[in-house]
């Protein structure tokens, strides 16, 4: 049976929201209802992260350079060559762009535990990556689309960025704020609640797929085209990284903590940000971004797999 928080419920409601599309057509699902359903995962993503103990990240020094140079050298360079084969459909090239660059901050955490990486390693610079994906997508995703995607596209994000990922992460902080001083009560609470991320984030695929699907079902096949660019990340990434990881000088425990971190990337959090583009041009791009991150969920769960036999030791 599928756990609450495992990854696999990502590609389930996407298959899911476009098969209810199929069925029922355009049924108008208010846009209300799907940011809801995301602040929720924003929410519960951020009760995962040590928001309040940043500095943590501080004591890894050599993993977080590493994860710097992946995410702002490695992923950018990778992502740029990939999203070429698509310069035809620029809404796709878009979606496919904003879910790699983006640094994933949740899903990848249990996988890195179950692979037997060092999960402390890495968990402190996730509140920073998560703040990266906000400030610094957006101007990469001008410079790689050859200035297709402007600033006046990012003006139409800023509410969005501000009710489905600000304020649910900063009620997130508050809630661990709270839990210092009743920490007996909160603590448990907190974790089996932000254990449920995953299911959380197949409900909010499921309702934004089948509300986006309905209105564009000839184009629908087209996401066909994203599976092999996003397979082909996924297998690239992993010399890339290690290499990075070994020049580092970590060991291993560290470098599939690295590896794995590399691979997720942030489209869950991503996706509601993208619906609010404008429809005509950008209609796609909410669907491009969770096919990639269904594509890189079930990803995560081969690298789950394969971390510790193609990084051995202790």
């Amino acid at each position: 049976m599928t756990s609450a928080g495992s990854p696999v419920w990502l590609p389930l409601g996407l298959v899911g929201g476009i098969a209810l599309a199929n069925v029922t057509g355009d049924i108008g699902i208010p846009t209300a209802v799907v940011y809801s359903a995301f602040g929720i995962v924003a929410f519960l993503v951020g009760l995962s992260l040590p928001l309040l103990s940043v500095g943590r990240f501080v004591g890894n020094a050599r993993v977080w350079r590493a994860l710097l140079i992946i995410n702002l050298v490695a992923v950018p360079l990778l992502s740029f060559v990939l999203s070429r084969i698509l310069w035809r459909s620029p809404d796709l090239q878009l979606g496919l762009l904003l879910a790699l660059l983006a640094p994933g901050v949740a899903l990848s955490i249990p996988i890195i535990r179950r692979a037997g990486g060092d999960v402390e390693s890495v968990l402190g610079i996730t509140p920073l990556l998560l703040l990266g994906q906000l400030l610094v997508v957006p101007p990469l995703a001008i410079l790689l689309t050859g200035g297709l995607f402007t600033v006046a596209d990012i003006s139409r994000t800023l509410g969005p960025i501000a009710m489905v990922v600000g304020l649910p992460v900063a009620l997130a902080a508050l809630y661990q704020a709270l839990e210092r001083r009743h920490q007996k009560r909160l603590l448990p609470l907190r974790l089996r609640v932000s254990s449920l991320t995953g299911v959380a984030a197949g409900v909010a695929f499921l309702l934004t797929a089948w509300s986006e699907a309905s209105t564009r079902l000839e184009r629908v096949s087209e996401l066909s085209w994203l599976v092999p660019l996003a397979i082909a990340f996924l297998v690239l990434m992993a010399p890339i990284t290690l290499l990075v990881a070994g020049l580092a000088g970590v060991d291993a425990d560290k470098r599939r903590a690295i590896l794995i971190s590399a691979v997720g990337r942030g489209g869950m959090v991503i996706t509601p940000i993208t619906l609010a583009l404008e429809t005509d041009y950008w209609s796609m791009v909410a669907l491009a971004v969770m096919t990639q991150a269904s594509v890189e969920a079930l990803g995560l769960m081969v690298y789950r797999s394969i971390s510790p036999e193609i990084v051995p030791g202790r």
